[in-house]
């Protein structure tokens, strides 16, 4: 089981109370990854909210049907970091794909129907999560840029 101590210092749950924390735990399930191994893939349709619980995850920008190349890397994540949060918000659909980027990764995955469901039984703690998730994904549109930007101003240079 996934301890309190974990599930507080997790960026999105930050702001909740030891009742809503219990009732994120009681949701949570272990899933584990050797280096290498996808995760999800972009496009998929998502079914759960994940958290690096050991190791690290890849998050990339992979074409549809290409591998998984180290260059399309987008950021790596650590313990305590929440992604998947397009299981949470329309259209439902992942944008990148997360890949185990250590010898070994853990993950928390929370089923996207439980978490959607204590939402809406408390609307506190879904106002709270969904408030953090979204300066998440705001940070994660951010690296993208960046990313993207750097790529461009690479290309520029390397045609010169």
């Amino acid at each position: 089981m996934i301890n309190l101590d974990f599930l507080e210092n997790v960026e999105a749950f930050t702001d909740l109370d030891d009742n809503q924390l219990t009732a994120i735990q009681d949701c949570c399930e272990v899933a584990d990854f050797n280096r290498g191994e996808k995760i999800f893939a972009a496009g998929e349709i998502p079914d759960h909210f994940w958290i690096v619980l050991a190791g690290q995850v890849n998050l990339t920008w992979d074409a549809p049907e290409g591998p998984a190349l180290q260059e399309n890397t987008i950021t790596t994540l650590s313990e305590g970091m929440p992604f998947g949060w397009s299981s949470l918000v329309p259209p439902y659909k992942y944008h990148l794909s997360a890949h185990c980027a250590s010898r070994n990764c853990k993950t928390v995955r929370i089923p996207k129907g439980r978490l959607l469901q204590l939402f809406e039984d408390d609307a506190q703690l879904g106002y709270k999560v969904m408030s953090k998730v979204m300066i998440v994904a705001g940070q994660r549109f951010h690296q993208l840029q960046d990313e993207v930007a750097r790529r461009r101003g690479h290309d520029i240079i390397n045609r010169w």
